[in-house]
């Protein structure tokens, strides 16, 4: 079964953009590497009564889930992916804000035995 060892979320704020970086560690069994995978990232801001989703699109504002494509050749695998979002997209409420984000890996084949892992990143915190 495929999992996530590890998963990290750093940003940097350039020019009325939030610049996120995922970086994860996946460990897959023998049989699935060489094999392809979706690996999504849904971004969210924590909230104490409710986690709300960031809209990641300004022409569409609605709630994205940033798709990419895999397929591992060994089975430690480090994977980084940058997402850029409009900073006022980011900014959902008064102060700074705390970011985080979902992290899914699906099997795109289903041989019998691959199974969807999931894991969450750190928290961090965005000031815009």
């Amino acid at each position: 079964m495929a999992s996530f060892v590890s998963a990290n979320l750093s940003h940097e704020i350039t020019g009325g953009f939030v610049s996120f970086k995922i970086d994860a560690k996946v460990h897959f069994e023998e049989s699935e590497v060489g094999h392809r995978w979706l690996f999504q990232i849904e971004f969210m801001e924590e909230d104490p009564l409710s986690d709300d989703k960031i809209s990641t699109s300004r022409e569409t504002f609605a709630d994205e889930i940033k798709r990419h494509y895999i397929i591992p050749s060994t089975q430690d695998v480090e994977l980084s992916f940058t997402e850029e979002i409009a900073s006022h997209l980011v900014n959902t409420e008064l102060g700074k804000e705390e970011i985080y984000a979902n992290l899914k890996l699906k099997p795109l084949e289903k041989p019998e035995g691959f199974v969807a892992s999931q894991s969450r990143t750190n928290v961090t915190i965005v000031d815009v």
